[in-house]
């Protein structure tokens, strides 16, 4: 019977619209207590992160896939700009945050890839919508070839054209952001070289060990950014941090060579504070 009211209201286009409702809270309040209180320590998580937060204030989502890091952040009263290439998420994000509502709320979806100039790129797609779609043929080749990470391997058997923006056209656009998450499966560098400006706190996924380069380079372009910045990471964000304090690049750097986990997400505040 799930099954089928689930596929019913797909096929309604309701599905997404309602996982951003409280009848989805209500539903799962019920049914798992701990979905709610798993993202409630999320929520949390961000709040003491982004100490100098006020509502309103704007975060970039890169690499938003179906909104679940949107939905998040517009829990503590950001506005939102979610960005992703692929068509699939992009009519996620609009049933869940802007259609069908009383009240539009303040999401901005950008239906285009980050990177580190504005025009098009190369998608690699294994299915429409799945968050391992990408920009970067590293981790396409990986994926190919090893079943160990998700349990088989996967084919990347389309390609899309798809239009590239960077941060620094972004910001232009929308405003200064208070924080940006980058979540775009290995094509993080890119991204981090179209960004001309520090902003008061970033986040950027990395998949170990086959990225650990990409990584290094990542913390190397924000150190240059922001001479003064500080790094700190996290395995699962709502069990906090892995470091006990925030540290410089250099040692952040020694910390993230011997990090052994398969992914993680790596922090960083610049020190600057945002202009209202």
């Amino acid at each position: 019977m799930k099954r089928y009211i689930q596929a019913l209201l797909v096929r309604l286009g309701l599905y997404n619209r309602l996982k951003a409702s409280f009848v989805y809270d209500l539903y799962w309040l019920i049914a798992n207590k701990d979905v709610i209180a798993y993202r409630g320590r999320e929520v949390q998580f961000y709040r003491a992160l982004l100490k100098e937060f006020r509502p309103g204030d704007v975060i970039f989502d890169v690499g938003a896939n179906e909104g679940y890091k949107t939905d998040i952040f517009l829990k503590m009263g950001a506005r939102v700009v979610a960005v992703d290439p692929d068509e699939a998420n992009q009519q996620v994000l609009r049933q869940r945050f802007q259609k069908q509502r009383l009240i539009s709320r303040p999401v901005v979806i950008v239906g285009s890839a980050v990177s580190n100039t504005t025009g098009v790129a190369t998608l690699w797609i294994d299915e429409p919508g799945s968050a391992k779609n990408t920009l970067n043929q590293k981790w396409v080749d990986t994926l190919r070839t090893d079943e160990s990470r998700f349990g088989e391997r996967l084919s990347f058997s389309r390609q899309k054209q798809v239009s590239t923006t960077t941060l620094d056209d972004l910001i232009a656009r929308h405003g200064r952001p208070i924080f940006v998450k980058i979540d775009v499966e290995g094509a993080e560098p890119n991204v981090l070289q179209g960004l001309h400006q520090p902003i008061p706190y970033l986040s950027f996924e990395v998949n170990l060990p086959e990225f650990r380069p990409e990584g290094v380079e990542c913390i190397e372009l924000l150190s240059r950014l922001a001479p003064e910045g500080k790094f700190n990471y996290a395995v699962d964000c709502q069990d906090g941090f892995a470091l006990t304090t925030w540290v410089p690049a250099h040692q952040f750097s020694a910390a993230f060579g011997e990090c052994r986990h398969p992914s993680i997400e790596v922090f960083w505040t610049s020190g600057t504070s945002l202009t209202r």
